[in-house]
This record gives structure tokens, C-alpha cells and sequence, in this order.
């Protein structure tokens, strides 16, 4: 007799059945008592399994609805962490900025006390005709209308953008190079700007947020060549109209980045540079900026090649802007 069943077939090897042929009422009683035990152990671990089973589901559900929760509090915290880098950031850029005003305003303030101190001599030993005030004055009043608009620069930059619009970039870019020209020629630093003969210049995003992407970027191109003592030191600021982005690209000829730490330059708190200059925070909310808010495009390369008849070997900055609220 062959029964396929192996715990049936065991059962049935213990009670001596090996033909149906030769059961007797004894053994016909034992063999329905063995099916019905197997019947009850099988029904009994249906039952556990489906218990099992309702227990898990329960579970599942359970887990289900607390994963949401969960997700929607990790990615409140992550808002709550990404605002808090961003007023981190700010801070940094606004202690870069007094500094950078407070070299712009140097030159003006001394020229100012000057031409006042010339007139003053003048007018005490009698030597000066109304023409010569007049020219003073003028001077004067050029001055002051520079430091003026050092503060409108300024006061742009802390003002939060509210909704994106459509600027002229070259204009944004410009802006944000009026901040750091003074520091950039305190340190010798020669800066050449080339652009596309047929650049459109409209762009469309946050103004004041690109602001301080270009200042992070300027900024860390000075520290790098005063850092690496370049002798001959120069930016080169290249400007291309795309079919869907404006690039500007800021190239230095600092030396380049280690390749075994290009990848890392954008993530928090990763900084080369010593933590008295440096939080580590500018690059990351600059691509956080550009790409989260604007729908561009920022990346950074080494580059050693020649631009307009000098050799750049250095790091290459890529900020990519949208032309209009639909880039892709």
C-alpha cells in the first residue's frame, strides 16, 4: 500500500496496516481514530496559522499608519534642520559682507575726508573760487552715492525672496561682485569677465538667494588662492546662454580641488578650511538654493586650460539658472 502522506504513512507503519485488504474492526477503528487525530492536529494548526496571521496583518496596519506619522515628522525635521543651515548660512555671509562694506567704504570715506580737509584749507587761506566748491561738492556727492549703494546692495541681500520673478543676471551677478571688488583688489586678485555676444540674460528664481550663492562661491576663490599663495591670482567669470539656462561659470587659478574630496564639497559641515574661517554650510545651501528652489543646476570641477591667453588650473564653478518657471 502506498500512501504518499509521511506522517499518515508512519502512523499506519505503527498500527501494522500495510493492506487495506487485511483490516480487521479493531484495526479499521484504530485507522479512523488515527485520521480523525491527524484531522484535529491539522484543523488546530489552521487555526494557529490564520491567529498568526490576523496578528501580523494587525501589526502591518498597525505599522502602516505609524510609518506615515513617522515620515511626515522626519521630514519635518529635516525642514526644521534645512531652515536652521540656511539662518546659519545667512550669518556667515552677513559677517563676510560687513567685512567686504567695510573695504568698499574705506576708499570712499578717506576720499571723502580729503576733499573736505582740501576745501576747508582753501576756503580758511582764501584760495578757492566757487568753481573749485562746486567740483568738491560733486565729488562728495559721487562719493556718497557709492556708499549708498553699497547699502541697498546690502539691504537686498538680507531681504527674503517671496516668490521667484524674472531678473537680468548679469545685473544679480554684477550686484554681488560690487560687494567683494574691494577685497578682491585689497588681495590682488584680477578679475575677467568674458560673456556669450548674444547672452539674453533673463533669468527666473530668487534674486537675493542667487546673491549669496555668488558670494559663497567668490568668496571661497580668494580664501583658496590667498590660501595657496598664488602669486598671479585671477578669476575668470564665463557667461553662456543655453536653450533652457543661463550658466555663469567662476573659474580661479587656486590649484584645483583634491579629487579625493570634490564630491564632498557640497555636503553639510564639510569644510577644508580651518573652523575659525569656516562653517562648511555655503556650498551646500548654494546647491540647495539653485537646485531645490530654483530648478537649476550648480556642480564644480577641476579645470586646466587656457582662457583668453592665460592658463587657468584651478576649481570651475557651474551655476546654472533657469530662463523661465518651466526649465525641463
Amino acid at each position: 500500500m502506498n500512501v504518499e502522506n509521511k506522517v499518515l504513512a508512519r502512523q499506519l507503519k505503527k498500527l501494522r496496516i500495510d493492506n487495506y485488504e487485511n483490516l480487521n474492526e479493531k484495526k479499521f477503528e484504530k485507522l479512523l481514530n488515527l485520521i480523525a487525530n491527524e484531522y484535529d492536529n491539522a484543523d488546530s494548526n489552521i487555526y494557529r496559522l490564520e491567529r498568526a496571521l490576523e496578528i501580523s496583518t494587525s501589526e502591518l496596519r498597525k505599522f502602516n499608519d505609524s510609518l506615515e506619522e513617522r515620515i511626515e515628522t522626519e521630514v519635518e525635521k529635516n525642514r526644521e534642520k534645512d531652515k536652521q543651515l540656511f539662518i546659519q548660512s545667512r550669518y556667515a555671509g552677513m559677517g563676510e559682507m560687513i567685512g567686504n562694506i567695510a573695504h568698499q567704504w574705506r576708499q570712499p570715506l578717506s576720499a571723502i575726508s580729503t576733499v573736505s580737509s582740501g576745501m576747508l584749507l582753501e576756503l580758511e587761506l582764501e584760495m578757492c573760487e566757487r568753481k573749485d566748491i562746486e567740483k568738491s561738492f560733486e565729488k562728495i556727492l559721487e562719493f556718497t552715492k557709492f556708499l549708498t549703494q553699497t547699502i541697498e546692495d546690502f539691504r537686498g541681500y538680507l531681504k527674503k525672496d517671496k516668490e521667484k520673478v524674472e531678473f537680468d543676471i548679469l545685473d544679480i551677478f554684477i550686484k554681488s561682485l560690487n560687494i567683494v571688488e574691494s577685497t578682491y583688489k585689497n588681495n590682488n586678485i584680477y578679475i575677467n569677465i568674458k560673456k556669450d555676444g548674444h547672452f539674453s540674460k533673463k533669468s527666473f528664481g530668487f534674486a537675493n538667494e542667487l546673491i549669496q550663492v555668488f558670494l559663497n562661491i567668490l568668496n571661497n576663490a580668494k580664501d583658496a588662492l590667498l590660501e595657496n599663495e598664488v602669486e598671479d591670482k585671477k578669476v575668470f567669470i564665463d557667461i553662456v546662454e543655453e536653450d533652457k539656462f543661463n550658466t555663469i561659470s567662476i573659474i580661479d587659478n587656486a590649484g584645483g580641488i583634491d579629487e579625493d574630496i570634490i564630491e564632498k564639497i557640497f555636503d553639510p559641515y564639510f569644510t577644508t578650511k580651518h573652523k575659525s574661517q569656516g562653517t562648511g554650510i555655503g556650498l551646500y545651501m548654494s546647491k540647495d538654493i539653485v537646485e531645490k528652489n530654483m530648478q537649476g543646476k550648480l556642480n564644480v570641477s577641476n579645470i586646466d586650460k587656457e582662457l583668453e591667453g592665460f592658463r587657468y588650473k584651478g576649481a570651475c564653478f557651474n551655476i546654472s539658472i533657469p530662463k523661465s518657471n518651466t526649465p525641463n
